[in-house]
């Protein structure tokens, strides 16, 4: 474990043209079409840096599969160039990138035993025998598996065929690793685990990871950066805590976590981008604002069902209400889930923590709410994302 872990440590510091601005993959206008009308990739430019776990995060069909497959060389580029350590890619074969792969299907020789399935990328590569059995018994060591080399992979469990995959990407020490929705078979308890096994091998050797996931919870927990892919552009690209608490459009906003939206416009605009909002049946609520927007421009509010303040918890009177009718009420455990109209027209999710004290909250009840100012945000709703 440890010396397949310095090896890939030392590569890191080999890497020519790049280790001045710290990337190690960079997208340069690069599209991607499949049928000469319809980008499914548009003009994507985007730093991969050097030793970090980047994740790109989307809907089906938001392009950043597609992504994935230009890099690893699998989809070439329509336009646009992809450099690796300062050297243009769009032209090198797969096997000659030097990148470890882990798919979702595991994609294992089940005619193999698990140490040669490990050897194989080895033996492709004309290593001698001795520093390749040196490896394969790293790599087994690296995933907790050394004493199972010898079984096929039909004789081992999910998370310990998925633990192999990742192995075997690893083995040759590549700088760079791809992972394709690599969890996405496995059972909430096994997909848990294995999260977090991954991002402790990815602690201890340094390695570049970009994985592709449309799992939000595994986005967020697992990475150093989230690139959010929507219509084959990205919509942000932020460490996880900004990209929850700091949405740059509706998009990431709905899409990152749990989000209650909100119609209106602009009411009046205040300091430090402050803005109250009229909502839809004419109450006044206050955001801030993420575009640039001006008294009578539409916009969408978005807040979190955990930052909303449920009477009789209100207790900062700066804070202005909103009276809204009880529809339904929701036991998580932990919290207690409250959907509640304002008006008859919109809805609203408040989560309440369960403090182990019986909820008064009943069903037709009207209770009063409110939120900070800045823990919502309003946007313009015809702003899309953009070039990173």
């Amino acid at each position: 474990m440890a010396d397949l872990g310095n090896a890939v440590r030392q590569d890191r510091t080999h890497n020519g043209a790049h280790e001045a601005d710290g990337s190690i993959v960079r997208f340069v206008n690069v599209q991607k079409t499949y049928d000469a009308e319809r980008l499914i990739v548009r003009n994507l430019n985007l730093d991969v840096m050097r030793g970090e776990f980047l994740t790109l995060l989307g809907p089906s069909g938001s392009g950043k599969t597609t992504t994935l497959m230009m890099l690893a060389g699998f989809e070439p580029a329509t336009h646009g160039e992809i450099i690796l350590n300062g050297r243009n890619i769009n032209r090198l074969a797969p096997d000659k990138r030097g990148i470890g792969m882990v798919f979702q299907n595991y994609a294992l020789f089940p005619h193999m035993s698990v140490a040669e399935n490990l050897a194989f990328p080895l033996q492709v590569r004309s290593m001698p025998k001795a520093e390749l059995e040196r490896r394969v018994k790293s790599a087994l060591d690296m995933v907790e598996l050394s004493a199972l080399g010898s079984r096929r992979p039909a004789q081992l469990s999910g998370g310990q065929q998925q633990r192999v995959a990742v192995a075997r990407a690893l083995v040759f020490e590549p700088q760079l690793v791809l992972m394709d929705e690599p969890l996405g078979a496995l059972d909430k308890r096994l997909r848990e685990q294995m999260q977090y096994e991954i991002k402790s091998l990815h602690d201890r050797l340094g390695v570049t990871i970009v994985y592709v996931t449309h799992d939000q919870s595994e986005a967020l927990t697992m990475s150093n950066r989230v690139a959010v892919f929507n219509d084959g552009v990205i919509q942000q690209l932020s460490a996880p805590a900004d990209l929850y608490e700091k949405p740059r459009t509706a998009f990431v906003a709905d899409f990152i976590g749990e989000n209650n939206s909100l119609s209106g416009s602009v009411n009046g605009v205040y300091d430090n981008q402050i803005v109250s909002v009229r909502l839809a049946g004419g109450e006044i609520v206050q955001a801030v604002s993420v575009d640039q927007l001006g008294p009578g421009h539409p916009v969408i509010l978005s807040i979190r069902p955990e930052r909303i303040v449920l009477n009789p918890r209100i207790k900062n009177a700066s804070m202005p209400t909103l009276a809204a009718t009880v529809e339904d009420l929701v036991y998580y455990g932990d919290h207690v889930r409250v959907r509640l109209s304002i008006d008859g027209q919109s809805t609203i999710v408040v989560k309440v923590a369960n403090d182990g004290h019986e909820t008064s909250i009943a069903k037709g009840d009207v209770q009063q709410i409110a939120w900070r100012a800045e823990d919502c945000r309003a946007f313009n709703p015809r702003q899309g994302g953009g070039d990173v």
